[in-house]
């Protein structure tokens, strides 16, 4: 098919991304984002120049809102030019209930305020292909904030002292295996990863209709973290675990709350506390939170002299 004809072909999809973006008052890039796409792919889909793949129309329609319209564009899109991005029915990959493309069966992530100066993190996720292509990599977001109420302040201090990639000492596992990942972007306070799906060196896709289990640790220093700990649904996701834990002699005082388009709100689930051998434990999980919905947990260190008041106090969200 001639690059005119394919112009021709993908101009109603063009048309209705473009129209639903704007509906929901977001401009190009901010739904690149939101999407984890380049800026510039989002342009070139909606002025034609690119054809639509599946996995972008999956995205887009979830966080548009469009209840399927975008992906029946799509659809319609395949029908006329015959060429069909699934290669087998999408529904042969997912579950009752679960989108296609690619998923979050579930996520567990788990910070622990360690007595060596750092915190350490752990990110465990089971993916489920259900896209028609193979899946190599997996992206990782790393972002720090010490000051995140003066983000002037925050540039600075991260200038003088950025995150290293030998200080944090990240890793990952593919199956359980020690597996290679590339640095995307690597700045003073966030970094871009990308988990290869190669333990050992040799590269194992995770075909349509499989999963597979990522995981990556990393640490950050005490000093450059900040007091929170945030989780963004950038993928649909079934299940999202998090657990924090701390020294009990700290009395830490934890807060947390829903972000969401609507504005802040209380989780969804209450949050589990308790004590074991001085260390105070947090846990709190959600099913199918929403795409795109964040979930921040914000804590204060209180002083030693109300550690006793502290192990009495439930858990609260705010708004």
């Amino acid at each position: 098919m001639n690059d005119d004809r394919a112009e021709e072909i993908a101009t109603p999809f063009a048309t209705t991304l473009a129209r639903l973006r704007e509906a929901q008052h977001l401009n190009k890039k901010e739904l690149a984002r939101l999407i984890d796409f380049d800026p510039s792919y989002v342009s070139h889909m909606e002025n034609g120049r690119h054809r639509p793949t599946y996995e972008f129309a999956a995205r887009a329609d979830a966080v548009l809102r469009a209840d399927g319209e975008l992906i029946a564009a799509f659809d319609e899109f395949c029908a006329s030019s015959n060429r069909h991005s699934r290669a087998v029915p999408a529904d042969r990959y997912f579950s009752a209930g679960m989108s296609p493309g690619l998923v979050v069966r579930s996520e567990q992530a788990h910070l622990t305020r360690s007595d060596d100066g750092f915190y350490q993190i752990t990110i465990q996720r089971e993916l489920h292909n259900g896209t028609g292509q193979p899946v190599t990599r997996f992206p990782v977001r790393i972002e720090v904030d010490a000051h995140p109420t003066d983000s002037s302040q925050s540039r600075l201090f991260y200038r003088n002292n950025p995150v290293t990639l030998d200080e944090i000492d990240f890793q990952a596992t593919f199956n359980g295996e020690p597996t290679t990942w590339d640095v995307l972007h690597d700045r003073d306070a966030y970094k871009k990863i990308y988990i290869r799906f190669e333990p050992h060196g040799l590269l194992k896709p995770v075909y349509p209709g499989e999963s597979a289990i990522v995981n990556c640790e990393y640490r950050v220093p005490l000093t450059k973290w900040g007091d929170w700990f945030e989780r963004e649904v950038r993928w649909p996701t079934e299940r999202l675990s998090v657990s924090l834990n701390f020294p009990e002699r700290l009395g830490v005082r934890l807060t947390a709350r829903e972000v969401t388009w609507s504005g802040d709100r209380v989780l969804p689930t209450e949050i589990k506390s308790w004590i074991l051998d001085g260390v105070r434990y947090y846990s709190w999980s959600t099913a199918r939170p929403a795409l795109t919905n964040q979930y921040r947990f914000d804590w204060k260190i209180i002083s030693p002299l109300f550690e006793h008041a502290s192990s009495r106090e439930p858990v609260a969200g705010r708004r």
